[in-house]
Formats: C-alpha cells, sequence, structure tokens
C-alpha cells in the first residue's frame, strides 16, 4: 500500500499522509513514524483480549514510496503480554480473507 502524493501539512514541516493523526504522529520506537489514530477491539467477557490496529509509515521516507503497514497490539488482559505485530497490505488482505471464510463457520 502506498500513500497518494498529494497529502496536505498536519503539523512539523513535512507531508503528512491524509490518515496520520497529530496526536500520535511521530510517537512510533525505535523509529519515528505516521501514525493513525488506534482502533480498537475489545472481547465483552472478562479476561478477553485486546486488539488495537493502526495505520503506520516510516517519516523519513518520501510519501510517494513510502511502504505502510497496519501495527496490531494484542494484549492479553490477564497477564498483561502483549504481541506487536506490522502487517504489510499482502498479509493484511490474507488475514482479511481468512478471517473472513473462518468466521461464518461458527455460527
Amino acid at each position: 500500500m502506498t500513500v497518494p502524493a498529494t497529502l496536505p501539512l498536519i503539523s512539523g514541516d513535512f507531508a503528512h499522509p491524509s490518515w496520520c493523526d497529530p496526536r500520535f504522529c511521530g510517537r512510533s520506537n525505535p523509529v519515528p513514524c505516521h501514525l493513525s489514530a488506534p482502533l480498537r477491539i475489545a472481547e465483552n467477557r472478562i479476561g478477553g483480549v485486546v486488539i488495537t490496529a493502526q495505520l503506520t509509515c516510516v517519516i523519513d521516507e518520501p510519501l510517494e514510496t513510502a511502504p505502510v503497514s497496519i501495527e496490531m497490539v494484542i494484549r492479553d488482559p490477564v497477564t498483561g503480554k502483549a504481541g506487536r505485530y506490522l502487517l504489510d497490505e499482502e498479509v493484511a488482505r490474507a488475514l482479511h480473507a481468512t478471517l473472513g471464510a473462518l468466521v461464518p463457520m461458527t455460527s
């Protein structure tokens, strides 16, 4: 996934993708990244997993060519342990298709 070249400035002296949220931009570690507002999924049952996902790309790369990833953090609220995963567009589409195939089988 690449970002369109004609994007407005949100903050700073460089261009930001249209999805970049200035509240989160530059806060990635160890490399500063453009970040979208996070989306959160939490199970309604006690001890359910919590998933946070947001778009990310490195600030130092030109917007026209900077690869955009989906950063997912999956946290077990009981243990507090979390896994952080960067999914490129191809993997994100494959995960979407896989979940789309599996979820209907549960009913």
